[in-house]
């Protein structure tokens, strides 16, 4: 697994639940999750609080920020991606986004050792879905980048393979014949992908991160879909 700098605060809003966690200066780590209610502009600051209070520092301790960028819910993911551009920009510190989906697999291999392959699913509607696969690595591996699959073909053999372990970041998101399991721990995931203790402010680089849109169609403004465009 790599080896996370202290005082870094990672934040995930993509699915239901609203996930964050904090390494502090002692290297501890520090994990809240909302009950995924989808309320992610409440929660956001006080779990924020809350974590940091609970690994004994104060936010202006944070020294680096990670989001999950989704693919997931527009709005939750417009969510977060405000909330830490704003804290980002206000201490001064780097701004990293991570795939939610790795995230979520990360997580889970975390809690269980047992798990060698996860693929993470998300609703798409339209009778698709948000899909990637991880193979247990330092922490994943990706098998299969984020992509949107008609839900039939979960079934096939590219997808649906022995020893697969299935989650999903939303609470009720269900699928017949697939055992899906809620992951509410992917800013712990987050945490775990990368490390970019040599990575300093960019004010620029803040501006330009987005979250992953799939479709196209997500990415427009209000503006920019009343005219068609």
């Amino acid at each position: 697994m790599s080896v996370v700098p202290a005082n870094v605060l990672a934040i995930d809003t993509s699915g239901s639940f609203c996930s964050v966690a904090v390494t502090s200066g002692l290297g501890t780590l520090t994990a809240l999750s909302s009950e995924g209610l989808g309320d992610h502009f409440e929660q956001l600051p006080l779990l924020v609080a809350r974590v940091c209070a609970d690994a004994g520092m104060a936010t202006t301790d944070i020294r680096s920020v990670r989001i999950g960028v989704g693919p997931g819910s527009f709005t939750g993911l417009r969510i977060g991606m405000s909330f830490v551009k704003g804290l980002a920009w206000s201490l001064r510190v780097p701004l990293i986004g991570c795939s939610s989906l790795a995230g979520a697999a990360a997580a889970t291999m975390l809690q269980d050792s047992s798990s060698q392959r996860v693929v993470v699913l998300a609703d798409a509607r339209r009778d698709e879905v948000f899909a990637a696969a991880y193979t247990r690595g330092a922490p994943v591996v990706e098998e299969r980048a984020p992509c949107i699959v008609p839900v039939g073909e979960l079934r096939g053999p590219e997808w649906s393979k022995p020893g697969t372990r299935w989650v999903t970041p939303q609470r009720d998101f269900t699928l017949e014949g697939v055992p899906l399991e809620g992951e509410s721990d992917i800013a712990r995931g987050l945490l775990s992908l990368v490390n970019d203790a040599a990575k300093g402010f960019d004010l620029g680089e803040i501006a330009a991160l987005e979250p992953t849109y799939l479709r196209a169609v997500a990415a427009k403004t209000i503006e920019e879909r009343k005219q068609g465009a």
